[in-house]
């Protein structure tokens, strides 16, 4: 990723102040950001648990200040803690799982676009939030299709994935450690006509997938 011209994000959050306060006025705090121990009818955010949304670029609309975009340490501890915490959420159906982490990947990638990321630290970020997505995915298995998550955007958003990783790759002047990994995992997710599950689960298989190091 071009490192000049774009500024670093700088907020040290998971999700920045001023999102959180907006969400709480909106009310529009998913259930695992909301304060441990919080009754009433006006959740409020926990500043530890509640992740920066997805938002769809508006036209017009500027590019946001640093202090809304997390740096890449911010990004990563992010997808970790997306990938220990909520993931494995025990108290959760799979489909709100995957829908909830999807959606805060996909914020992810946004961040991490809109800044001006060093090729290898831009890798390290985008190889974990795949690696986590594809987990969450293959986890709904095939009786997804009968549920309420929505394959086609899940099945969507890895491609995505696959797509901003493959390009960062491509930028770089030198092959990154774990390419060969994720190129292998690209050919065969999409290998035949498997669903949005089925490639995931086939390469939940590899190592790399099951643990975001």
């Amino acid at each position: 990723m071009p490192s000049c011209e774009l500024p670093m994000g700088t907020c040290p959050d998971m999700c920045p102040a001023a999102e959180r306060a907006q969400r709480e006025r909106e009310r529009r705090l998913h259930r695992f950001e909301v304060a441990p121990g919080c009754r009433g009818d006006w959740p409020r955010a926990d500043p530890h648990r509640a992740v920066k949304e997805y938002c769809r670029p508006a036209a017009g609309k500027p590019r946001p200040p640093p202090s809304e975009l997390r740096p890449p340490s911010v990004l990563l501890a992010t997808v970790r803690y997306l990938a220990s915490e909520v993931a494995e959420s025990a108290d959760a159906s799979r489909a709100e799982v995957a829908s909830f982490v999807a959606d805060r990947l996909r914020a992810v990638r946004q961040d991490l676009a809109l800044q001006g990321a060093g090729d290898a630290e831009a890798a390290v970020v985008l190889e974990a939030a795949l690696a986590t997505l594809l987990a969450v995915v293959a986890r709904l298995g095939p009786e997804a299709a009968h549920g309420p998550a929505d394959l086609v955007l899940l099945q969507t958003q890895v491609q995505e994935g696959f797509g901003s990783l493959r390009r960062c790759y491509a930028q770089g002047a030198a092959p990154h450690p774990r390419q060969a990994t994720f190129q292998g995992l690209f050919l065969l997710y999409n290998l035949g006509e498997s669903g949005p599950g089925g490639g995931a689960e086939r390469g939940a298989g590899d190592p790399s997938m099951r643990k975001v190091e």
